[in-house]
């Protein structure tokens, strides 16, 4: 069992340094940003799960069946256990969505019903008055799309119609809880360079496959032209209108 447990240690170890490399200098994430997450989520899985499994082998050998975490030798080994199952249940708390001033806007204009709302493809949509562009979504049943006056009079149709879509794909391919888990992961281990790397990698790998729903959805023209319109200055934006073109 002590040979099972290190093995898997490092096997974990090797997933934990390997895949980051692979999976940041691969680029086959650009075009395929959705397998891009399953991979990240995969080697996340297999680094936590060897990890784990590898030290209680290697702990629990030759330990009797009936008391294999001996409890009954020390009180410290139950306060050991406690202390761990905290610092897992704190990590499952810390993993959430925190939303920020825009997400209680949008939260605020669905509930209130302070903003219009339209009905954009198929998407119930607050359109709420502010000179600045701004396009969000929020998850949970409070939540929805929320588009600023000040961006929806820069779009022509067609391109307010890729916006809510893009911020659709969002809400339904669940990009809020993936980003979440990925920063949670940064600030539970921030030395890890892999956890550095995977936080990163997510928050644009799910701007591209909300980009890939959008474009299925209204076309990849007009989804490229709302973006040039409402991110087009920063760097992921011309990134992302350059992929669309």
């Amino acid at each position: 069992m002590v040979v099972a447990g290190v093995a898997l240690i490092a096997l974990a170890l090797v997933v934990v340094i390997v895949a980051p490399r692979v999976l940041t200098r691969s680029a086959w994430t650009i075009d395929h940003p959705r397998t891009a997450l399953v991979s990240w989520s995969v080697a996340v899985l297999l680094g936590v799960v060897g990890f784990v499994v590898g030290i209680a082998l290697v702990v629990l050998t030759d330990r009797p069946l009936t008391d294999p975490l001996r409890l009954g030798d020390s009180p410290t080994h139950g306060l050991n256990l406690g202390v761990a199952l905290l610092g897992v249940l704190a990590f499952v708390v810390a993993v959430r969505v925190r939303p920020g001033a825009e997400h209680e806007a949008v939260r605020d204009a669905m509930q209130s019903g302070a903003a219009p709302q339209r009905e954009i493809v198929g998407t119930r949509v607050a359109l709420v008055e502010a000179d600045h562009a701004l396009a969000c979504a929020v998850p949970g049943r409070s939540g929805g799309v929320l588009v600023s006056t000040g961006l929806a009079d820069l779009l022509r149709t067609d391109e307010l119609e890729a916006v809510v879509a893009h911020e659709r794909a969002h809400l339904t391919q669940h990009h809020a809880w993936a980003v979440a888990v990925a920063e949670s992961i940064e600030r539970a281990v921030p030395w890890v360079p892999g956890a550095r790397a995977m936080a990163r990698s997510t928050r644009v790998l799910v701007e591209f496959a909300a980009d890939d729903a959008a474009a299925r959805r209204v076309g990849r023209d007009a989804l490229r032209r709302a973006v040039l319109v409402a991110d087009g200055t920063s760097a992921l934006g011309a990134i992302r209108a350059s992929r669309l073109g």
